[in-house]
């Protein structure tokens, strides 16, 4: 069994709220469908989830603000959600949608119906999404998920799909002289001055090499190239290893 994790700049245009890319998710799925194996598949939010979470103060302490902020999220969120759960299925991955709204709550986590899905052959599609933290109105990210998945049922890979070839050693974006980092072990730091709603690239790193530490590989992978896949482990690769 593996994770994929669908990074959010990869499936939406971030910075449009509501903008679904829907081709890149559509050339994702037929790749995955290639794949001889069980999947549980994880998705972030892009547009559709921090836009508005940053708009009302998520995450953020219980009120008025914040509260209806939590239902525009999540509406959002399931939304997308919908999106890639119908392309899956049009590609004949039978799959259901499991909201992270219902699994986590406070420090309380319960994945088990993920298994009983998985041993009927159906895919598990989770995402990040609103969620009650104590008195707050808290963001769990898909990358949180990814990492709490993989430690529960512990696959033999997990495969992030993001908007870039993998993880630079800066900004790839504002600098053109960013080196893509073939292999990262240990401490690592990078120039994100503008981190999401969810911690940006460093907490993603941080939950990739959580993974890693647990004995799992981990791979960065661009979204646009997903037959890349197909290349892990083969000197032509082109990602980050972790």
């Amino acid at each position: 069994m593996i994770v994929i994790k669908l990074g959010g700049s990869a499936i939406t245009k971030k910075s449009e709220y509501r903008s679904f890319n829907e081709s890149v998710v559509v050339n994702i799925v037929k790749t995955l469908k290639g794949i001889n194996d069980n999947m549980i598949i994880v998705h972030g939010g892009g547009s559709f989830g921090h836009i508005k979470a940053k708009e009302y103060g998520l995450p953020g302490f219980a009120s008025e603000r914040t509260m209806k902020g939590m239902n525009i999220v999540h509406n959002d969120m399931a939304n997308l959600n919908l999106k890639i759960s119908k392309i899956l299925y049009s590609s004949g991955i039978y799959n259901i949608p499991l909201p992270v709204s219902s699994l986590v709550y406070d420090n309380k986590k319960n994945y088990a119906v993920f298994g009983k899905y998985l041993n009927m052959g159906i895919t598990p599609v989770s995402y990040g999404d609103t969620y009650i933290h104590g008195n707050k109105i808290g963001i769990y990210s898909g990358d949180n998920i990814a990492y709490d998945v993989a430690r529960r049922f512990h696959p033999s890979a997990v495969v992030f799909f993001s908007d870039v070839d993998g993880i630079y050693d800066k900004n790839p974006k504002t600098n053109p002289d960013a080196k893509l980092l073939k292999t990262i072990s240990g401490e690592f730091q990078h120039d994100d001055a503008t981190p999401d709603v969810t911690g940006g690239i460093m907490n993603k790193y941080r939950k990739m090499r959580g993974i890693s530490d647990l004995g799992i590989p981990v791979y960065l992978i661009n979204g646009l190239y997903p037959e890349r896949i197909y290349n892990i482990g083969k000197n032509n690769f082109t990602g980050t290893v972790i």
